[in-house]
């Protein structure tokens, strides 16, 4: 599981990367490309979160709670 979740995460920094070229692309050409690679690699990240949600051992990540918060 690991090694999907570090897939996903390097996933998601090339989406991010990907909508930053996309917004500074001069080329409407370029900015369809990709518009079209955003759009498959977000697909691609929607069906590896399914896998994972879907494994026996998964555990939602939750974020730390506060101190000021525990109360």
């Amino acid at each position: 599981m690991k090694e999907m979740l570090a897939h996903l995460e390097l996933l998601r920094v090339q989406i991010a990367e990907y909508e930053r070229l996309q917004q500074t692309a001069k080329s409407q050409l370029k900015r369809d490309v990709y518009a079209r690679v955003i759009s498959r690699y977000k697909a691609i990240a929607r069906e590896l979160e399914q896998a994972i949600a879907c494994l026996p051992d998964f555990r939602p990540l939750r974020r730390p709670q506060r101190q000021d918060e525990e109360k």
